[in-house]
């Protein structure tokens, strides 16, 4: 294949930038805990809810605060994280309770 055609064919993927799961891996990476953890819309409970977080999908948090209790089963947490569901890029606060550290 001549150099001009290889440029020619890679450069499309080149201005298409990183892939979207790379762009969204900003911060610390945790895991939900637990099926069907609510990704609120503020940190506390009763605030409405964004949507849902299940094993497995990932939860890259922005930035982390501390605000009203929270309880978790057995656990209670006023740290709360703000961040987006790796896998459906659902945006919002969850209970550091609720989470998993990915190492």
């Amino acid at each position: 294949m001549r150099p001009a055609v290889t440029i020619c064919l890679l450069a499309p993927l080149a201005l298409a930038g990183p892939a979207p799961a790379a762009a969204a891996r900003s911060g610390p990476l945790h895991d939900f805990g637990a099926p069907g953890v609510v990704i609120w819309s503020e940190p506390r409970a009763g605030s409405g809810r964004n949507g849902l977080g299940h094993p497995g999908q990932g939860f890259v948090s922005d930035r982390s605060e501390e605000h009203g209790p929270f309880r978790c089963g057995p656990f209670d947490s006023v740290l709360w994280h703000h961040g987006t569901n790796a896998t459906t890029g659902i945006i919002g606060w969850v209970p550091a309770c609720a989470l998993i550290d990915d190492d």
